[in-house]
């Protein structure tokens, strides 16, 4: 059976194949944007702005509580069995964050046709 920490690594493999994917295209696409219209349309998009923040905030969050735990527990401080798993669950959700945010900018730079 697998661990928890071989589900997590792996997903964590698939997660940033799919974020470089993202980044890859919205490089593509960001060299023929007319850049002032698109700062506009980033500044006038009060919605997006917020998803932007929050998933900025909440990839930073992750990623400082699990380095902090990182930190606890090769200072050779007290650190317990669930604590080492929260920790790479957080490494995992901030990924999975960055993930999104990449999603959110490829859907905005390049929008579905419909």
């Amino acid at each position: 059976m697998y661990s928890l920490y071989s589900i997590l690594s792996s997903g964590s493999i698939i997660l940033a194949l799919i974020g470089f994917y993202f980044v890859v295209r919205i490089w593509m696409k960001w060299k023929n944007l007319d850049k002032d219209v698109f700062k506009a349309r980033v500044f006038l998009d009060k919605n997006f702005l917020e998803k932007n923040w929050i998933l900025v905030f909440l990839s930073g969050a992750s990623l400082t509580i699990h380095q902090s735990l990182e930190f606890i527990k090769y200072s050779n401080y007290f650190i317990s069995e669930w604590s080492e798993t929260l920790s790479a669950a957080l490494g995992f959700l901030a990924l999975v964050f960055l993930v999104i945010l990449a999603y959110e900018w490829f859907k905005f730079i390049i929008p579905h046709k419909t």
